[in-house]
């Protein structure tokens, strides 16, 4: 008998894992400067110089608060581009820390 209750209770937990993680969601903050160079520096240039795709201003002629905003913009979806799924994933002290940090890039 207790093994049967011991078999029963090791299939219900294998079988709840998946749905916790599932409905638990798992908030991962990045550095701002890892950030930047794995999503963000092959269209905007490492020192935020380049117009990503020839369409954006350089970072680098942006306002810390310039910056925050288009980041918030892209995330909530008003303004499309090849970034805004990478956007969409940003926390809002991501929004914050990329904006101190992009800022700092000027040379």
């Amino acid at each position: 008998m207790n093994k049967q209750r011991a078999g029963l209770l090791l299939a219900l937990l294998v079988c709840s894992t998946p749905v916790l993680a599932q409905t638990t969601p798992v908030q991962t903050t990045m550095a701002p400067n890892l950030l930047y160079k794995n999503n963000c520096a092959s269209c905007h240039g490492r020192f935020g110089e380049k117009t990503a795709l020839g369409k954006s201003r350089p970072l680098t002629d942006l306002t810390q608060q310039e910056i925050a905003d288009g980041l918030t913009a892209r995330k909530a979806g008003k303004i499309e581009g090849a970034g805004n799924k990478v956007k969409a994933r940003l926390t809002d002290e991501d929004i914050t820390a990329l904006a101190e940090f992009v800022v700092t890039l000027k040379r």
